[in-house]
């Protein structure tokens, strides 16, 4: 096992370190890149890695494990999403630069010093401190040979609902799928919590996934989902007081009233309502909102366009 760091400094010559564990097995592949901390209030996934560092033993593992559970230490260490160095959403800007901002180098260090030809990578996430979400794992929508291994690791790390992604430039995922690496992305819980629960998904998926690598015994046999979840994001009409007339999980009907937005005098501004039927798979648990901001995932079942090929 080895700990270690990849370091970039920033304009202004101060010295950025992303901490990472490396775990050698008893031969060097596969080789499978575990991300978390992309967004720095989304805590259930470094609590997981951490854990896992710990955990993990070298003498049963067949390949190389590389955990980043901090790949965002700024915005880590100001206990938000991004960075204020630059306030630039790491997730929309990989591969980054080089000689670019705080954000843009710590994706290019990420792309370049950790994840270089991985055989998979995850991408950890959660829903941050104004959020809660479905437990997911997912792949990005393709159908050529990269998606169709994305997604049969996607159905390997084994949470509750099965998800497909929208093809997303600038994402983690997205970006190590244009280099011919599969890779999945999770999301799980939020309001900037790490329950033993949620921390218990993480682990116990990432070692799934790793038994389907063939790096842990026993051998996992995985059977991909012939439908997937996909998801729409429904955003605040206007800025005010958040009334949510729905919870995570509900089934809900098209044209249901969702939410509404209320001015301080009370007066309702406006409404959030279903396009469709579907299922709440992520809300804003913050009560007040800004216009555009997220206020729920509504998701719906299509068919997987991987599975005929699986």
């Amino acid at each position: 096992m080895q700990r270690a760091t990849a370091g970039f400094s920033l304009p202004d010559g101060i010295r950025v370190e992303v901490p990472l564990t490396r775990i050698f097995g008893q031969c060097p592949q596969p080789r499978i890149v575990i991300v978390a901390g992309v967004h720095g209030d989304e805590l259930v996934g470094p609590h997981a890695l951490v854990e896992l560092a710990q955990e993990l033993s070298p003498c049963e593992l067949q390949g190389t494990v590389v955990l980043v559970p901090s790949a965002n230490p700024l915005a880590f260490a100001a206990g938000r999403r991004t960075a204020p160095e630059d306030d630039l959403d790491l997730n929309r800007i990989f591969p980054g630069r080089n000689g670019g901002s705080a954000t843009e180098r710590i994706a290019n260090s990420l792309v370049n010093h950790v994840i270089g030809a991985a055989d998979l990578v995850i991408d950890l996430h959660s829903a941050g401190c104004e959020g809660n979400l479905l437990p997911l794992s997912g792949f990005r929508e393709a159908s050529d040979d990269c998606a169709h291994r994305s997604a049969l690791a996607a159905a390997a790390f084994g949470l509750e609902h099965y998800w497909m992604m929208r093809w997303a430039p600038g994402t983690l995922s997205t970006w190590a799928n244009e280099q011919g690496i599969p890779a999945v992305g999770c999301e799980v819980g939020g309001r900037g919590m790490a329950t033993r629960e949620q921390i218990g998904l993480y682990k116990d998926g990432i070692r799934r996934c790793l038994r389907h690598l063939g790096m842990l015994d026993p051998p996992l046999e995985v059977s991909m989902p012939p439908r997937v979840w996909t998801q729409e994001h429904l955003t605040a009409p206007c800025g005010g007081l958040l009334e949510l007339l729905v919870g995570l999980g509900d089934e809900v009907q098209s044209g249901e009233t969702l939410a509404r937005v209320r001015h301080l005098n009370g007066s309702v501004l406006g409404e959030i309502t279903a396009p469709h039927c579907g299922t709440i798979m992520y809300t804003r648990v913050m009560h007040s909102v800004a216009e555009g901001e997220n206020v729920f995932w509504l998701g719906r079942k299509e068919d997987n366009p991987c599975y005929s090929s699986s």
